[in-house]
């Protein structure tokens, strides 16, 4: 493969799209390695799908939550801990009940219940090779027990950000692991039951991408929304929507794939192929309404109602609803709605729970946001989003899961470089096992860095 050298007084200009968590990852790594960057976010902010809001005197996320979803959180700490960021660590016992607003039950009662196979993994499998969705596979492991359909379609409907029918019979690597957690925390331990562990960041998520931001020597261009991409002679041209026209050696792509659909990429950038392919990855469209709350006896952490999944924050003030699917569409009329049905469930499970909501608006595009009532996020609704985060649709698993490597670094196959001039990066694009994280982000910000330095030797 041919390579192109630079020297020190004529370095590459490089530049990012997107000032998401990869890509302000990807941009700090740069700078640090002697790089110019230049920073192009469709935003009036940064961070991407890390949306920090503050209700009262507590912080709550309408958008990235948990650095341990998917993964340890070895790229997320090691970075907050190089920029002297206060990280959180907490843990929630696994108290957690599920409703249908007839009949409710606890996690353990309801597990404890199942006949587990000696060996549940191949039945899964098995099951798997012969169904059309995941779907068809929680109908048929847990055909003796609606309720434990139930429970999982919502779990994983949530946990993927999409309808478990629209979902490739392969996710059941996720139903097994969240089966296994559920089936774990729920043993007790000497009386004591197992908790949830928890990382984020003191005063709000949005912290380490404001942080970020604030390292970057050349700033960010807001409110550039790209439209165009072109090569002429050696360089890549990208427009904006201001018809304004940049020039660049390398462009790394941090957007998500679901905004594609939105660039007119000319034949000679991208393999049509690899494009399309690009272009069909499928978004979860979870949405989050946050509420504040009072409790004065705590029954339960966690709870699956008939709509939303909820839990609490780390001082029990805010509560989060959370949905997916088809039902996560949400627009301020709707998501009044639901809430309004939710409620009644939720007051009769936490008989002493005082619900502090006068009003609901959804939020705003600006992190730390202020708010006094109930806020709402749905992020298919977001424009710079087109969903919550990517997992694998029916008969996209094979594609996305493919991994090739390249100047030693790893890469999702769908997401290989193009003639060194064109990266990816963003949860989407990590090589951890888990698609949507705050920690596949920030990886994959970093890999990237790397991979694209390497190609410059």
């Amino acid at each position: 493969m041919a390579t192109r050298s630079f020297s020190s007084k004529n370095k590459p200009k490089i530049i990012i799209v997107g000032a998401g968590l990869s890509g302000l990852t990807a941009a700090y790594r740069l700078q640090q390695m002697g790089h110019d960057v230049q920073v192009y976010e469709a935003r009036h902010r940064s961070g991407g799908r890390v949306l920090s809001v503050k209700i009262g005197e507590s912080y709550g996320e309408l958008g990235g939550e948990n650095f341990l979803d998917g993964n340890e959180g070895r790229y997320s700490l090691k970075l907050m801990r190089e920029l002297n960021l206060e990280t959180i660590h907490f843990e929630k016992p696994f108290s957690c009940i599920h409703t249908n607003g007839k009949q409710t039950t606890s996690f353990s009662e309801v597990i404890g219940k199942f006949k587990n196979p000696p060996n549940l993994w191949k039945v899964m499998e098995e099951v798997a090779s012969c169904s059309a969705n995941l779907q068809e596979v929680i109908e048929s492991v847990f055909k003796e027990d609606p309720e434990l359909r139930s429970i999982f379609t919502r779990a994983l409907t949530t946990y993927e950000g999409s309808d478990p029918e629209t979902l490739d019979s392969s996710c059941i690597d996720s139903l097994y692991e969240i089966f296994s957690l559920f089936q774990d925390l729920s043993i007790e331990d000497k009386g004591k039951p197992g908790g949830v562990k928890r990382l984020c960041l003191k005063g709000g998520n949005a912290k380490l991408p404001l942080t970020l931001s604030d390292k970057l020597e050349h700033g960010i261009q807001y409110e550039s929304v790209l439209t165009a991409v072109r090569k002429e002679q050696q360089k890549m041209v990208l427009t904006f929507n201001t018809n304004q026209e940049i020039s660049a050696d390398i462009v790394l792509l941090t957007i998500p794939c679901s905004l594609y659909q939105d660039v007119e990429f000319a034949s000679n950038t991208l393999p049509q192929e690899q494009l399309l392919d690009i272009k069909n990855v499928q978004y979860g469209t979870n949405s989050k309404i946050l509420f504040p709350v009072t409790l004065k006896n705590k029954k339960c952490e966690f709870m699956i109602l008939p709509y939303f999944v909820s839990w609490l924050n780390r001082d029990d003030s805010i509560m989060t609803f959370y949905i997916g699917g088809k039902q996560g569409i949400l627009d301020l009329k709707s998501a009044k709605s639901l809430f309004d049905q939710e409620i009644p469930f939720l007051s009769k499970e936490e008989e002493d729970i005082q619900i502090n909501v006068n009003t609901m608006e959804e939020g705003h595009d600006m992190q730390l946001a202020s708010y006094e009532g109930a806020v709402f996020k749905s992020w298919i609704k977001d424009p710079y989003a087109k969903g919550s985060y990517s997992n694998r649709g029916i008969g996209r698993s094979t594609l996305l899961n493919e991994i090739i490597t390249v100047r030693g670094e790893e890469v999702r196959s769908i997401f290989r470089p193009v003639k060194d001039q064109i990266f990816f990066a963003g949860e989407h694009t990590t090589t951890l096992p888990v698609l949507g994280t705050l920690e596949s982000a920030i990886e994959s910000g970093e890999r990237m860095a790397r991979l694209i330095v390497k190609s410059l030797i």
